[in-house]
């Protein structure tokens, strides 16, 4: 093992050494091996509900106890919700002095972290360098291409997502530009090539990384750079990787550069939850790591402690329909329990309806608490009549998958004033601040200001004050514009007077967003009291956040570090503001809300009883991939379904639901819809199947009572925003 030397990534803990024994007797034989195997590259096969995140913390618990430093330990998530969790696992193992000093998180912040301890190492000139988000690269592509000539920009003919999702993909891949002959296939690959260049150069220009950058900025430059690979690798001695089967071709790069002889790297991982090859993730790197790394052992989890045997038959005879994947199969600990279900319905109402009822019928008759009850579902667009059902009921539900909250616009707009008061040299945000409100400012003034910044060699927050002093000293400013930008600057600067002789920007922050009457923008924009009321209540919720920012660097008597806040503020895409009518100390379990989720977001989650909806021809395989003849191309993405499908069984521990439907509308019409080919290869002996019989509709006054029932239980959801 390599002499201990400091990260200077994470603050140093007690000296790291592990003064608990750690204790695996609670572990079976493979877990076992998986954790004592501490040497050379390993693969860790770990089935669905085989224990995978046990066998992860108990390792790093053990390598701490052989002495390893754990700032030397690198562990990678694919959440930061996963490392908080991991984190404090371990922490109960070892103490949280000595977890908070293992580097762990995901690929994204440990390579954020990593640059910004080394910016000149990866190409960057300063360590405040921002990250943009979905909205700035949008933005920018919407930029690029009016500036090529693609006016689709203007006339919606492009989906601006559809672009950027390309030009990340080639990203990851690291494809060049002479790369992306091969890759052209339709229109969007040609406008997307068209820009692929002028985009890198973009960002370097605005001395800003897109999410893209943290990881491929890693890999690229110390492939390149023989001295700062070394350098790097002498600073770590063994890695552990989480979900390895959702790496693409940037994380693995940047974990071979980082990871050099004698391979200390343990991955964890199951290629039969391979779901994301859509946006980039590769199967081989699991497929193929013994191939990669020379002498990897393997060691595969089957024993399943989270489902009843036949769900589990399910699964197995379902998923070794798949020629590309690891032989194993899932080892039912738990015994007895019922048959699957799978249930007919006539069409999409009475499958709601009946789900609706089902779900009903768990809740009251055998008291299950809804928390243990989930919809799942491979399109989002399937959850709204599933929703109406659930309100018809008056049952409480969360729908997984939705809208950061640093995603939406009130809070961008108000991240943008923070930034032009703290850091405001970030001229996408600054930009953003000036036309937020409308205040006169449009595309002339900001390209005669870019102009004056380019030539006098400033930044742009310099040519607003230069030109809000009303001198003539920056030209081509419309006369109109000249007070807007005069007050905005007076604005800006009053603002960051107030935060250094308050010592707090989050005061500074609300102080101007009164000043602009940020409220009233906000209800001018969503149209009701309400809306607004609910829309704001994030922006508090930000406030909030950037004075416990702010009180926290103080408590520990060190400076604000707000390239710090605005890094985290970009890693974290999990992160939900509290809802307006909710106690914010009263967790989702006690809530009891049922959950409605995507196939894609119920990955890694469980529930005692699952429903999973559409099983037809088109929706379960996509109708992208359900062709009768496919090519090898295709044939890929089909065995990508059926894991998709694998994954939604295995989220079940007690019940499982199937449903599909004979019939269902499709634009206005209704058509026959076969079933999906995933049910032929369901286990007749695992299954019960039946169609669902005609019911009498429900009477007005049997709704209402029922509603008014379940409304005395559980507090009505908060009203949608428009």
């Amino acid at each position: 093992m390599a002499v201990s030397r400091g990260v200077g990534l994470i603050a140093a803990g007690d000296g790291g050494n592990c003064q608990r024994s750690v204790d695996l007797s609670g572990l079976n034989p493979p877990q076992r091996e998986a954790v004592l195997r501490t040497e050379g590259p390993l693969v860790v096969l770990a089935g669905a509900g085989s224990g995978k995140t046990r066998v992860i913390t108990h390792r790093i618990a053990y390598l701490l106890e052989l002495g390893v430093p754990p700032e030397r330990i690198v562990a990678v998530t694919f959440t930061n919700k996963a490392a908080g969790e991991m984190r404090e696992r371990i922490a109960t193992m070892v103490g949280r002095s000595t977890a908070s000093s293992l580097v762990l998180g995901t690929f994204h912040s440990i390579g954020a972290q990593m640059i910004r301890t080394e910016p000149e190492t990866f190409g960057l000139d300063s360590p405040r360098f921002s990250i943009l988000d979905q909205g700035d690269v949008l933005g920018i592509v919407r930029g690029l291409l009016r500036e090529h000539g693609h006016h689709g920009a203007d006339d919606r003919r492009f989906d601006i997502a559809g672009v950027t999702g390309r030009l990340s993909l080639w990203k990851n891949a690291f494809f060049t530009s002479a790369d992306l002959e091969r890759e052209i296939v339709d229109e969007y690959d040609v406008v997307g090539a068209s820009i692929y260049d002028a985009y890198e150069d973009r960002l370097r220009s605005l001395g800003a990384v897109d999410f893209d950058d943290l990881v491929c900025l890693i890999g690229k430059s110390l492939a390149a750079n023989h001295e700062a690979r070394e350098d790097w690798r002498s600073r770590f001695d063994y890695f552990l990787v989480d979900e390895y089967q959702d790496t693409n071709t940037a994380q693995l790069q940047m974990l071979v550069q980082m990871c050099g002889p004698p391979h200390n790297l343990c991955v964890v991982g199951d290629d039969d939850q391979a779901i994301y090859g859509w946006r980039g993730a590769k199967i081989e790197n699991i497929l193929r790591f013994t191939e990669m790394f020379e002498g990897a052992a393997t060691v595969k989890l089957e024993y399943n402690y989270r489902s009843r045997p036949h769900i589990l038959a399910c699964a197995n005879s379902v998923v070794r329909n798949n020629t590309a994947r690891n032989d194993k199969t899932l080892i039912p600990t738990k015994k007895g329990g019922e048959p699957v279900d799978l249930v007919v319905a006539a069409d999409g109402d009475q499958e709601a309806q009946w789900v609706g009822r089902q779900i009903r019928k768990l809740l009251v008759e055998q008291d299950i608490s809804g928390n243990e009850i989930a919809v799942l579902y491979r399109s989002a667009m399937q959850a709204k009549a599933i929703e109406e059902q659930l309100q018809l009921h008056g049952i409480r539900y969360r729908v997984l998958g939705g809208q950061s909250v640093y995603d939406k616009k009130e809070i961008k707009d108000a991240l943008a004033y923070l930034k032009a008061i703290v850091s405001p040299r970030d001229e996408l945000a600054l930009r953003r601040a000036l036309e937020t409100p409308p205040r006169g400012i449009g595309r002339q003034t900001i390209e005669a200001l870019k102009r004056h910044a380019t030539a006098k060699n400033v930044p742009l927050c310099d040519a607003v004050h230069a030109a809000g002093a009303g001198n003539g000293a920056v030209e081509g400013v419309p006369t109109r514009a000249v007070a807007a930008l005069g007050q905005f600057s007076a604005m800006v600067r009053a603002a960051q007077a107030r935060a250094r002789a308050e010592g707090s920007a989050a005061a500074a922050l609300r102080g101007v967003l009164d000043h602009i009457g940020f409220k009233d923008h906000v209800r001018r924009e969503m149209g009701s009291d309400t809306a607004t009321d609910h829309r704001m209540t994030g922006v508090e919720w930000l406030l909030g956040s950037v004075d416990r920012y702010e009180q926290r660097r103080k408590e520990r008597g060190k400076p604000v570090r707000w390239s710090e806040y605005f890094g985290t503020v970009a890693l974290d895409k999990s992160a939900t503001e509290p809802d307006a009518e909710a106690d914010p100390e009263e967790s989702l379990a006690n809530r009891g809300e049922i959950t409605l989720a995507t196939l894609h977001s119920a990955k890694g989650l469980e529930w005692d009883f699952v429903f999973l909806i559409g099983l037809e021809e088109g929706n379960l395989p996509h109708r992208r991939v359900a062709a009768p003849r496919i090519s090898d191309a295709i044939a890929g993405d089909l065995e990508e379904e059926r894991r998709l499908f694998y994954v939604g069984i295995t989220r079940a521990r007690e019940r499982l639901w199937l449903t599909r439907t004979a019939m269902r509308l499709d634009r206005g019409r209704e058509l026959p819809r076969p079933p999906s080919r995933f049910v032929e290869e369901l286990p007749a002996d695992s299954i019960r199947s039946y169609e669902i019989a005609q019911q009498e509709e429900l009477s007005p006054n049997a709704i209402e009572d029922m509603a008014a029932a379940f409304l005395a239980m559980t507090r009505p959801p908060p009203e949608p925003a428009p």
